[in-house]
């Protein structure tokens, strides 16, 4: 029997259900403070979607668009002489965070995807955790796709143990660090997403124009 050749997902359908999951992703910012421990946990799994798996659905939208998506963090100390400019897309759209935002000292990096994940916003017992860590134990271990009745991992305890002594408000530490994560990667999508949706918009007027 001859093999088949491999079923490839419309580029369509893949940005499409971006945005999907985008704007799922934002309306758990804005959720009902009685749902907020839920809704933390579904932001770990949507941002699991948007930029970790497989190849992150981030990618497969951004294949054919090639929006210069960056991911713009605060750093401490001085601003390396060869630092990136900031893509002028963010400033048109009004997304560059605001420096009085930070401690007096800092400098804004916008990062690709690979640095973003693995920068690490927050350092327990002395281990540094970086992005792709805080979110894969929030989504594979702690409830946002699975819940793991017994942690057996060494640097999942610590985060688990963390989140459980460490109080931000109302939030244990971990999850609070998952509303950071989830901001930032909103403000770092948002161009792709302004760009897909002016797209279809663009492609539905013209087949209502085109219509006989």
């Amino acid at each position: 029997m001859a093999e088949q050749a491999p079923f490839e997902i419309s580029q369509e359908y893949a940005e499409k259900l971006f945005v999907h999951v985008y704007v799922d992703l934002k309306q758990r910012t804005k959720g009902d403070d009685n749902f907020r421990m839920y809704n933390q946990l579904n932001m770990a799994r949507l941002i699991r979607q948007l930029l970790i798996d497989g190849s992150g659905l981030f990618s497969l939208a951004n294949r054919y668009n090639k929006c210069p998506i960056r991911f713009i963090l605060g750093k401490c100390g001085p601003a390396p002489a060869n630092l990136e400019s900031i893509p002028e897309i963010y400033t048109k759209l009004n997304l560059v965070p605001s420096l009085n935002d930070f401690p007096p000292g800092y400098y804004l990096e916008p990062c690709r995807i690979d640095s973003f994940l693995a920068y690490s916003p927050i350092n327990l017992s002395d281990r540094e955790f970086s992005v792709r860590e805080i979110v894969k134990y929030v989504a594979n271990q702690f409830g946002g796709v699975h819940l793991s009745p017994c942690i057996k991992d060494e640097d999942d305890q610590i985060l688990a143990r963390f989140n459980d002594w460490l109080k931000v408000g109302n939030d244990g530490v971990v999850l609070k660090m998952v509303d950071q994560i989830t901001n930032m990667t909103l403000r770092g999508l948002a161009p792709l997403v302004k760009t897909i949706e002016d797209k279809y918009e663009t492609l539905a007027k013209s087949a209502v124009l085109s219509s006989p």
